[in-house]
């Protein structure tokens, strides 16, 4: 087959439309054509063209994926989610992914710490570990992670005062609070040190 065409596209000046032998037979990526110094007249064959089309949709994919980790960091599960999402080939999406760790974009080490920062404020470690494995952390590297985690009991006091305000001081409240406390994922002897020093003190 001939290379008889490549014509830019009109709504997409980075993609061009390709003909072979004076048809239309398929759309490229600019990039793909200059990587590969493409020229009206040369000869190609199917699995040339095949080639290209796959490393068309990988830019593709690429570029997508960058745009999805732009507004906020990302685990490797859900990159791979949402290109699958866009119907992207299984295999394109984990070269993509393998291309973004090499340029270092994606680190689900990193996001596991970020994770850990951020919400141990408000939760204990139990939670954490449970929504980074939904967020498709590895186990191992999300207790790696936690290794490093320190409850501070202050914050759990801070999480029961505020669940605390203006209810009744009595047995079922403070049983309430426990439950409340546990579900954030706080270990039971700092849910019980909050929840002591917190009654002792209104008292």
């Amino acid at each position: 087959m001939k290379i008889t065409k490549i014509e830019i596209q009109k709504k997409n000046k980075n993609r061009v439309n390709l003909y072979l032998d004076e048809e239309f037979y398929c759309g490229l990526s600019l990039e793909t054509i200059m990587k590969n110094h493409l020229k009206e007249g040369f000869e190609i064959n199917e699995n040339q063209i095949e080639f290209l089309k796959t490393e068309t949709e990988r830019e593709v994919a690429l570029s997508k994926a960058v745009g999805y980790i732009s507004k906020c960091q990302k685990t490797k599960k859900e990159i791979l989610k949402y290109l699958l999402s866009k119907g992207f080939d299984e295999t394109i999406c984990q070269q993509v992914i393998e291309k973004l760790e090499e340029y270092k974009f994606v680190d689900d080490e990193e996001y596991a710490k970020n994770y850990i920062k951020f919400k141990n404020k408000n939760n204990g470690s139990r939670k954490i570990a449970m929504e980074l494995k939904q967020k498709g952390v590895d186990d191992e590297i999300a207790s790696q992670s936690l290794e490093n985690y320190s409850c501070d009991r202050e914050s759990v006091l801070s999480v029961a005062t505020k669940y605390l305000k203006n209810k009744d001081r009595d047995l079922k409240t403070k049983q309430k609070a426990y439950r409340h406390l546990a579900s954030r994922g706080y270990q039971s002897e700092d849910i019980i040190f909050a929840l002591n020093k917190f009654f002792k003190e209104e008292e």
